[in-house]
């Protein structure tokens, strides 16, 4: 019995010990979840309203903000780099190598300070300071801010973990001067024919400008007596110089008869200028229109059927009547004869 005891006491002390080890285990790695290292880069876009420019042989100054929204104080390297946008036309890709004097903007663009700390929930500024060259060719120049958290080590510095880290801000910066603005609607495309809605829509816009643009579109819906029935706005978006973007929608409308013209009315620039594109299409339930035009084929038929038998019936009685008088006119013959 005592032994049993024992071996009892010496069970409950091991599990005590291995849950303690288990709980030792487990506290870092929750600790490890709370305190990652999170960056925001105040604002996402400067310049993209066009209020930020200068002209050739101008220096300006302007500031970024970066927030810690980390729980531990945060040592970040603030860089800048040129960017081009991707194949899908949104996503900026930061390179390093020389691009375009044309688009550049890194070259002319001073950071400071290159490194410093920033407490938990807090914000820090980083200056900027545009030196535009007196050669500076007019229209858009672009460059984006990066920061990124102070490696601990050089194995860190190498890893895709801190290099997935950086936030950033993009600029967009014009040089003023004589810029060209030119842009169009093209490959716009909408189904021929639908039976219902919504009807979908796509259409990209080229921009051959010296300048970003930021366009203010819309897809009027025209019907077959020329009168609007639906503007339908598309979201504004920046469209950089030579890089296509697409655009996507739909009429909501469920129920058409007849064609309508769908006309893409875009405006653009500083001097308003305007594109316009437009195709015709139908939107008619032809399944429905059968079955209706069926059933009044159908209607029809039963009338006349109906009708001609009426009329027989009319021609029938009309004879039997006719048929009366003669015998009736017969028999009278006969009395007076």
């Amino acid at each position: 019995m005592k032994t049993a005891r024992k071996l009892l006491l010496i069970g409950l002390l091991s599990m005590s010990c291995l849950w303690g080890l288990i709980h030792n285990a487990v506290k870092p790695v929750s600790a490890q979840v709370t305190d990652q290292i999170t960056l925001t880069a105040i604002p996402p876009r400067l310049g993209d309203d066009f209020k930020l420019t200068a002209k050739p042989g101008e220096k300006i100054q302007t500031i970024v903000r970066v927030r810690n929204n980390s729980n531990q104080p945060i040592t970040i390297n603030s860089s800048v780099e040129d960017f081009i946008i991707g194949q899908d036309g949104t996503t900026p890709i930061s390179v390093n190598e020389a691009v375009s004097g044309r688009w550049s903007l890194a070259n002319w663009t001073t950071v400071s300070p290159l490194e410093q700390t920033i407490e938990s929930g807090k914000s820090v500024n980083v200056n900027l300071v545009i030196d535009v060259p007196a050669d500076a060719l007019p229209g858009g120049h672009y460059a984006m801010i990066l920061h990124q958290p102070k490696p601990a080590n050089p194995a860190e510095a190498k890893s895709q973990s801190a290099i997935g880290q950086r936030v950033g801000t993009l600029v967009y910066f014009v040089v003023e001067g004589i810029i060209n603005e030119q842009a169009f609607v093209r490959d716009f495309t909408i189904p021929n024919f639908t039976e219902y809605g919504p009807v979908p829509f796509s259409f990209l816009v080229e921009n051959i400008s010296d300048i970003h643009i930021k366009p203010q579109i819309g897809v009027e819906i025209y019907n077959l007596f020329g009168q609007k029935v639906q503007n339908i706005p598309i979201e504004s978006k920046n469209i950089f110089p030579f890089v296509p973007r697409r655009f996507d929608g739909s009429w909501v409308r469920v129920w058409g008869i007849g064609p309508y013209t769908a006309k893409v009315v875009m405006s653009y620039g500083s001097h308003g200028q305007v594109a316009v594109v437009q195709k015709m299409f139908w939107l008619l339930p032809i399944r429905l229109v059968i079955a209706g035009l069926l059933l009044i084929l159908a209607i029809v038929i039963v009338t006349m059927v109906i009708r001609k038998q009426i009329i027989e019936k009319r021609i029938m009685a009309q004879k039997k009547i006719e048929m009366l008088e003669q015998k009736l006119d017969e028999l009278e013959k006969k009395e007076l004869s």
